[in-house]
């Protein structure tokens, strides 16, 4: 059988679930960043990599495909405050330095998603593509943010929105937000005008693979504080806006993406974001669609 090779961490559960249902179709191997010291990578001045722990060896030339999901960092506070960056960035440049130079299926590889998902660069691609798009600032600028604010506005993260506080994933969600009191000039902030929906939409696609979801959401600011109580229909995307999907993952050369839209009063579809490497198992669990199942065809392709 084909191997496939997953880097994520312990607690990805999504990669539980896929060596779970496709343990048979396929020998799955998963590097656990986040346990890196349970692993030892090998990398000769003669090109030969290899990767092994207590349970398997695996050769770099015997990979068929990688799926770069969700790595975390090892816990680094035995070590002194002033070198866990520096090492944090060597763990980084190893793990993606194998991913990047790896030169068959890859999803996705770290390069192309540090590009594909920059909220500036997808905003002006979006743009060029034709989506429609809230009224939107990025800025650092106090006085412009402010001049911005009108009725109603969202502030969004700009990144990912997680830190770590105290051991444990602090996440920023996107708020309304009345007032801006603070100077943000070392701070960029992304704002956009809050737009009145009839309901969101979340479109799935792995390879020109459509898996289109309306969602009726409790909370109607950000469905996914409140996601349990959300409502989940399977949808057909209108044939414009599957094609301009379809486009911008070819701009931002990716084979997933995560499309987040809004339907508005008008029944217009307001672009929001595209995650190029977002979740989407609640879904297939929820609905019963087969995202999984186009992932692993498409590595095994």
């Amino acid at each position: 059988m084909k191997k496939i090779f997953i880097i994520t961490s312990s607690i990805d559960y999504t990669i539980d679930y896929i060596i779970e249902k496709y343990s048979e179709d396929a020998n799955i191997y998963r590097l656990n960043v986040d346990l890196l010291s349970n692993y030892k990578i090998n990398i000769s001045d003669t090109f030969n990599v290899s990767i092994e722990c207590e349970a398997w060896k695996l050769n770099f030339d015997d990979i068929y495909a990688i799926y770069y999901r969700k790595p975390m960092l090892p816990d680094l506070n035995e070590y002194y405050a002033e070198y866990r960056q520096m090492i944090s960035k060597d763990i980084i440049t190893l793990i993606n330095g194998l991913v990047d130079s790896f030169d068959k299926n890859v999803l996705s590889k770290p390069s192309i998603l540090r590009k594909s998902e920059n909220k500036i660069f997808q905003l002006i691609k979006a743009k060029e593509v034709g989506f429609k798009i809230p009224r939107s600032l990025i800025s650092n600028d106090t006085k412009m943010a402010i001049n911005f604010l009108r009725n109603k506005e969202i502030i969004k993260p700009l990144t990912t929105g997680k830190i770590m506080k105290d051991g444990q994933v602090e996440v920023f969600q996107t708020n309304v937000i009345n007032a801006i009191e603070d100077d943000i000039s070392i701070t960029p902030i992304y704002l956009q005008q809050y737009e009145d929906k009839l309901f969101e939409v979340r479109a799935t696609i792995v390879h020109k693979k459509v898996y289109a979801v309306k969602i009726e959401p409790f909370n109607k600011v950000d469905w996914r504080k409140d996601e349990e109580k959300n409502k989940y229909s399977i949808i057909k995307l209108p044939n414009e806006i599957e094609n301009k999907c379809i486009l911008l993952m070819d701009i931002l050369d990716i084979k997933f993406g995560a499309f987040d839209f809004i339907v508005n009063n008008k029944e217009e579809f307001i672009f929001l974001e595209v995650n190029p490497n977002g979740q989407w198992l609640w879904l297939e669990e929820e609905l019963g669609i087969n995202i999984s199942g186009e992932i692993i065809n498409y590595l095994l392709s």
